[in-house]
């Protein structure tokens, strides 16, 4: 078996992960506040990372880059919230487009955070993939939900995230990172958690568990699967996860994609898979490039 075949099988797990995390999300609903599902989310990973990462001793608490670490997971808490928000009430084909725009909005933020020029080409695929976002978001042409800007937001949040994660793997170990986003945010979320806590039934913990779980092996899939193989090969496949989430969105929940996510998304990802593409051309890359 080839890297390239070996590093895509991982990625196809990442996406049904991520797809199993998104759906878990969904099935809670409202119910249960946010924080208190982010904070869950967070005490469960953290304890799966510290078994994960015990054999090699390979979290680093004291840092010395605990600053940018500190930024990093304060940006990871907010995406957490806005993404997990917009998924329990948005159509679940909306929201995954619209976090699938991480790959644009690290190609606009590498300029500032690591002094990149941006060529023609990439400019003009990056431009495309901005139009296909609005017309997913069609403002002006039926009721628009302010909540799509949340998942936005998350997107937005998320490519940063990404960004200072490649500065800091120089010096600090995914398991470092981990453990700083998920220990911040649990922290963060706690008091909001807290306060308005409702006891779970066992089938509402199972979700929350398969939250935590799918979560964290998302990203050891995600993580596993670029190291392996090339990323221009692996990018493809990321986007089984919205095939994935379409079909589980119509047999369980009976939503049908409208024909302005179907176009939208179509120019989004064909977008990022042509970004993707001219990253092999250049002497430096910026590294996998996921939806969050």
């Amino acid at each position: 078996m080839t890297d390239n075949l070996r590093g895509a099988l991982w990625i196809v797990i990442a996406a049904f992960c991520a797809a199993g995390m998104t759906l878990s999300v969904r099935a809670l609903g409202t119910d249960f506040s946010t924080a208190q599902t982010i904070f869950v989310r967070c005490a469960i990973g953290l304890s799966l990372v510290f078994i994960f990462s015990a054999k090699k001793r390979s979290i680093q608490i004291f840092s010395p880059q605990w600053k940018w670490l500190l930024v990093r997971s304060l940006m990871t808490f907010v995406a957490l919230f806005c993404g997990f928000y917009s998924i329990s009430v948005l159509p679940l084909a909306l929201v995954t487009v619209l976090f699938f725009t991480a790959p644009l909005w690290v190609t606009v933020l590498a300029v500032p955070f690591f002094g990149e020029t941006i060529g023609w080409r990439r400019a003009l695929a990056t431009l495309a993939g901005f139009a296909g976002t609005l017309v997913v978001l069609r403002p002006g042409v039926t009721e628009f939900d302010p909540v799509m800007l949340l998942a936005l937001a998350s997107s937005l949040l998320f490519a940063g995230v990404l960004l200072i994660g490649k500065k800091l793997s120089k010096t600090d170990s995914i398991s470092t990172m981990m453990f700083y986003g998920m220990l911040v945010a649990g922290i963060g979320s706690m008091p909001f958690a807290v306060s308005a806590w409702q006891t779970p039934s066992w089938a509402e913990w199972l979700l929350m568990f398969s939250i935590a779980g799918f979560g964290t092996l998302r990203g050891f899939g995600d993580t596993k699967g670029y190291a392996i193989g090339e990323a221009s090969v692996m990018a493809p496949f990321q986007y089984t996860r919205l095939v994935i989430v379409s079909i589980a969105a119509y047999l369980i929940f009976a939503e049908v994609p409208d024909i302005y996510t179907i176009i939208g998304g179509s120019i989004i990802i064909l977008s990022s898979l042509y970004i993707a593409h001219r990253e092999t051309k250049r002497p430096t890359k910026l590294g996998r490039i996921a939806a969050p």
